[in-house]
């Protein structure tokens, strides 16, 4: 073995599996990580023993880019951070560095390069200074990426035929709900646990007696605790939507239909998709998807459908103190005959908590709100809502009076960010495996983005260390005549339920709900910060 120069103070031993490592794994039960830790190890401890040095193992599967290899990543970061001449790198061969695109090895190289980053391998050790051995890692890593590139092409051949024969090509990811895998065949095949779902969502979608829209669905659903794909109590109208509009429920296959170029993906047109029709059992017959598409573009194009879908004066704006959610609105109508033979229709309106079975009676909730912007804000002493407003923000006062969780504003906020993001990330992940289209997912990160912009604002106003001096110069009095401009407009406007929730949105962050008995309630309505940061930037 050739000898590292005396400046060298450390060696990364750095082991990982290949694709054909892993290939080889399967057929043969063998350990081939194992391998690579006692060939390196041996030959540390015969040749180098001298250095200080460490080994990385890199446990995941056989990825390429540097992104997916979190071990490589960490020590390409902290090899950069070092001196030059200072670091090497012991691999088994020099393609175990990678073999990504043109542009993944061109990271690597500049390494190498610039901080003369030495590449020991079995039977040689390689000087970056030296241009033939510099040569020779190029040329190498060229021959690795020309493979690499050769290898993802038959990968990619191979998945567009199998798609065309019906096989499902995301394999044990993004599997339909409804469905699930049959790894021998790679074919999809019903769930009998959770393919009556699905079929039950598209008979109320589509039924001629009692037909239900996606939020009347979502509410039905959530309401009989019918756990969503994820596995979580609450259904989102936007997944019901989706599922209605997936041809795998007639057991069509549709694959290709995006290709990636520059790690920006672009959406195919139709002519160039693989479509197999008849490529699994369907869970839905081919006229109930066609009338509930019917249905779907009916909808779109009927104003009447979209006012629907307006939302009610509270929503949005209730928390249950218990358990921290949105409280929700629920309707309906019961029918009852009198004595006489006529009907009498009794119809029921409440706010829920669906995880904590808390409800109250909706009008009663909106007739609590009303009294306090009258009394608490607007008929109040102004020196007293000023009182208030520092209350509301001042953390220290929150905390003595062991109101810190769930009407402390920070904790709230912080959480609806958390919320925020969790929708953010599950956003990318329904991307990634198909199950939403391109402008979908632009349409909702592009929604999600917006909300979470305003909550950091508000955040970060919140906790100003100044907070206190700035709401001293607040014009209270200006305040309360906006309120007093907006009970009223409220009260005898000619106005949609829409509109009088942007006003209450307007004026309220959330208003935390306290059940106190039956059918009582206390209600802590907290001032939306936009008020008093719009105060302060127009003084």
């Amino acid at each position: 073995m050739d000898k590292l120069p005396s400046s060298v103070k450390y060696i990364y031993a750095y082991i990982r599996r290949s694709r054909q490592d892993m290939q080889r794994e399967k057929k043969t039960g063998q350990d081939t990580l194992t391998e690579q830790r006692t060939l390196l190890t041996n030959l540390l401890n015969k040749y180098y023993n001298h250095y200080d040095w460490d080994m990385y193992d890199e446990l995941g599967s056989g990825a390429d880019a540097i992104e997916e290899r979190p071990t490589f990543a960490q020590i390409l970061k902290e090899i950069e951070a070092a001196p030059p001449r200072t670091m090497a790198i012991f691999v088994k061969e020099i393609s175990r560095l990678g073999r990504g695109n043109y542009e993944q090895m061109g990271i690597v190289e500049k390494i190498i390069t610039s901080k003369v980053l030495y590449v020991i391998t079995p039977t040689q050790i390689f000087d970056p200074l030296n241009d033939s051995d510099m040569d020779y890692i190029k040329f190498n890593m060229f021959f690795a990426n020309m493979e690499y590139s050769k290898i993802t092409k038959r990968m990619r051949d191979a998945r567009y035929t199998y798609a065309a024969q019906g096989r499902w090509m995301t394999g044990g990811g993004g599997i339909p709900f409804g469905y699930k895998f049959n790894s021998n065949t790679q074919k999809l095949e019903p769930n009998e646990d959770t393919a009556w779902v699905v079929q039950k969502i598209f008979q109320m979608y589509t039924s001629q007696t009692n037909r239900l829209g996606y939020n009347a669905i979502s509410t039905q659903l959530t309401k009989e605790g019918i756990p969503t794909p994820t596995g979580k109590t609450y259904w989102r109208p936007i997944v019901i939507r989706r599922m209605l509009r997936n041809p795998v429920y007639i057991g069509t296959v549709q694959f290709k239909t995006t290709i990636i170029r520059n790690k920006k993906k672009i959406k195919l047109d139709e002519e160039d998709w693989i479509v197999t029709p008849n490529a699994h059992p369907p869970l839905v017959s081919r006229e109930t998807f066609d009338l509930a598409g019917e249905i779907m573009e009916e909808n779109k194009n009927s104003p009447k459908v979209r006012l629907d879908f307006e939302p009610q004066p509270l929503a949005g704006l209730i928390i249950c103190s218990s358990c921290g959610n949105k409280m929700q609105r629920q309707y309906s109508t019961q029918h009852y005959k009198k004595k006489d033979g006529t009907e009498s229709v009794y119809h029921k309106e409440f706010m829920q908590c669906l995880a904590c079975k808390v409800y109250m009676k909706y009008r009663a909730i909106e007739d609590e709100i009303l009294r306090i912007l009258q009394e608490d804000f607007i008929q109040v002493d102004s020196s007293l809502l000023k009182e208030r407003l520092e209350e509301l923000i001042d953390l220290d006062k929150l905390q003595q009076k062991n109101e810190v969780s769930p009407t402390d504003r920070v904790t709230i906020i912080l959480k609806q960010l958390e919320t925020i993001d969790g929708e953010l990330t599950a956003l990318r992940r329904m991307l990634r495996k198909g199950q939403i289209t391109d402008e979908e997912y632009e349409e909702d990160r592009g929604e999600l983005l917006k909300q979470k912009v305003e909550k950091e604002r508000q955040l970060s106003f919140l906790q100003t260390e100044n907070t206190r001096e700035q709401i001293s110069e607040i014009n209270v009095e200006e305040i309360q005549e906006g309120f007093k401009t907006l009970y009223d407009l409220y009260m005898n406007g000619d106005l949609s339920r829409g509109e009088k929730n942007e006003i209450l949105r307007g004026i309220f962050d959330y208003i935390v709900l306290e059940k106190t008995g039956k059918g009582k309630f206390d209600l802590n309505a907290f001032i939306n910060p936009k008020i008093i940061m719009n105060s302060l930037t127009s003084q």
